[in-house]
């Protein structure tokens, strides 16, 4: 369930399935996909650029993504993919507020043939520490 998200870091790749998981607190549709049974993450902004994905080879079905922001009792959708990765992965890039929880749901894409499986959730993030005048 959303209120027990496991906590993902910068850096941090996680292999679980959506074999036996619900779609319990999942919302109806999001940018026009519907989450199927899937694993919920939390993920607390650090104001750096993030990268979600299950781009990778530990993933081997068709999965899609969801980003909120909220509370699990008010979530609002930030965005959604399906397979915007290679294949039949899914990417999400966006720009973490500082203490913000986001969400991220993980699901198969149930209009296809091969809706459920393993992946692996990875989180990139990358800081611009530029000094101004010092090019």
């Amino acid at each position: 369930t959303c209120g027990n998200a496991k906590e993902i870091s910068c850096g941090d790749l996680d292999t679980s399935n959506n074999i036996l998981a619900t779609n319990i607190d999942a919302q109806s549709s999001c940018f026009g996909l519907s989450p199927s049974n899937g694993v919920w993450y939390v993920y607390t902004g650090n104001g750096t650029d993030v990268t979600i994905s299950t781009d990778n080879i530990a993933t081997n079905f068709d999965t899609q993504l969801f980003l909120y922001s909220g509370s699990c009792d008010n979530l609002n959708c930030l965005d959604s993919d399906n397979n915007s990765g290679s294949g039949e992965t899914s990417k999400i890039e966006f720009t973490a507020e500082d203490g913000v929880n986001y969400y991220i749901y993980v699901s198969g894409n149930n209009s296809s043939g091969n809706p459920n499986g393993r992946f692996g959730l990875s989180v990139i993030c990358v800081d611009c520490e530029a000094e101004a005048g010092n090019w």
